[in-house]
């Protein structure tokens, strides 16, 4: 056996001579003392399967757990938006009235119905974006079905596109989603 080839002593992948970190797991090598590299991949855990790693196995977890809660927040909020939007436009317009603010929105081309309408499709993206985030959750938690969670997942982001917020933090999901590849069944 080579003796310039070292392991995780996380997950036992194969490590190159050059790597900061597992390319599997994320453990950090600059951390390991030459001693503690494992000197076969039987002695790393979960040898021949970086899903058993610790860091992969929390890692999706915590993805998933942020997904399913998006998912249940902009479901529920979704779902909300749509049915109170006939009321929420026509507080606004009243609002927009008493402020002597509303002639300026007609003479924008904004009308009851066009606001009506906006509420509507916004309801409709977060709903999206929610029932997306829910299915990508599902799989990311499950380990299952690699590449469904990343489309639904990408589908959630671009359906949040309304909350600068809930964008920022649907790529950052995605991108990290993307990093734990590995750890997927199937």
């Amino acid at each position: 056996m080579d003796d310039n080839v070292r392991y995780c002593t996380e997950c036992g992948r194969e490590l190159a001579p050059t790597d900061k970190f597992c390319p599997a797991c994320g453990a950090n090598i600059d951390d390991m003392t030459k001693e503690s590299y494992s000197a076969s991949p039987q002695t790393g855990i979960g040898y021949g399967c970086a899903t058993n790693s610790p860091a992969n196995s929390d890692g999706l977890k915590t993805l998933s757990y942020l997904m399913l809660f998006w998912g249940i927040i902009g479901t529920i909020y979704g779902i909300y938006t749509i049915i109170s939007a006939e009321a929420s436009v026509e507080n606004a317009v009243n609002m927009l009235k008493d402020m002597d603010l509303w002639e300026d929105y007609l003479a924008l081309g904004y009308t009851e119905e066009t606001l009506k309408t906006i509420t509507y499709a916004e309801g409709a993206c977060i709903t999206v974006s929610g029932v997306c985030a829910l299915m990508a959750g599902h799989f990311t938690f499950r380990g299952e079905k690699y590449k469904i969670a990343v489309i639904t997942c990408t589908v959630a982001t671009i359906a949040a596109f309304i909350g600068i917020i809930t964008l920022l933090v649907g790529i950052f999901v995605t991108y990290r989603l993307t990093q734990y590849k590995s750890a997927f069944k199937s």
